[in-house]
């Protein structure tokens, strides 16, 4: 069998992708592997990027949402005016209620598995439906070539539905580690338990369709890139014929460290 990025054969009648129109790329990867830098670099070359933690960070906005959460957390997690710490800063002259800490929350969840299923199905519901409209809007308004959904449990929440392929960002743990210390001061525990609350790497990297390997310099990444777009943006499968499966690499001699995708495993090796 010829290797494909999935076995999903749209209608002709809606075109080659999901939506119509344009591919909607899923995006996840290791913690700390640039996941955020792709995304970037996506965007640049016209990609409607949707950041599922900024969606996440509204959603906890909404007034229904967060009276939930806070009833399910305590009052220990809503944000005191001068509160230190993201997503706490508040006016002591709002009308609102205030806003929910999400580090009081993060502190609470990452420790505890029962609480973040019960944070995710609070959350996760109004996160997908807005997903499900920035990408309508993307392709109603058809300025975008692609749409990306940058969010690290795309794959554990099922939102791979929404998305005609997925791409995983990977690098080696212990430069991931070394840019967690270095941008947010993060220690081993902390990646950890950050990691244990997702699916194990080596079964995302099983089920995405291309992985780009950031473990070289930005000029390196910027060709994988380009390959990543050449491959799944730039040309299109026919309806029913979605594009080979690949595998860009920002490391290495031959073509692959210029941008040029290597072959990735079939579908038949995925399921396996």
């Amino acid at each position: 069998m010829d290797p494909h990025i999935d076995d999903r054969s749209p209608s002709p009648s809606t075109g080659p992708w999901k939506h119509g129109t344009i591919p909607v790329l899923g995006l996840i990867g290791g913690i700390g592997a640039g996941k955020s830098l792709v995304a970037a670099l996506l965007a640049g070359r016209g990609a409607a990027v949707i950041d599922a933690d900024a969606v996440g960070h509204d959603v906890l906005k909404e007034r229904a949402v967060r009276d939930q959460v806070v009833a399910r957390f305590g009052e220990g997690i809503v944000a005191r005016p001068g509160a230190a710490g993201e997503g706490s800063e508040i006016s002591s002259e709002t009308p609102e209620p205030p806003p929910i800490d999400r580090r009081a929350v993060g502190a609470i969840v990452f420790a505890d598995p029962a609480a973040l299923r019960d944070l995710e199905a609070l959350v996760h519901p109004p996160m997908c439906r807005a997903f499900e409209r920035a990408i309508d809007r993307a392709v109603r308004e058809a300025r975008a070539p692609a749409v990306v959904l940058d969010a690290a449990v795309l794959l554990e929440k099922g939102w791979d539905a929404l998305c005609d392929h997925v791409v995983y960002v990977d690098a080696p743990r212990a430069q991931r580690l070394a840019r967690l210390a270095a941008q947010r001061g993060w220690t081993e525990a902390m990646l950890t338990a950050r990691e244990e609350a997702q699916w194990p790497a080596e079964e995302k990297k099983r089920r995405a369709d291309l992985i780009v390997v950031n473990d070289g310099g930005p000029d390196a990444l910027e060709a994988a890139v380009d390959g990543l777009w050449s491959t799944l943006v730039m040309s299109p499968a026919l309806p029913g014929h979605p594009p080979r499966a690949a595998q860009a690499r920002t490391r290495g001699p031959g073509p692959a460290a210029r941008g040029q995708p290597s072959p990735a495993p079939s579908e038949a090796s995925k399921r396996s």
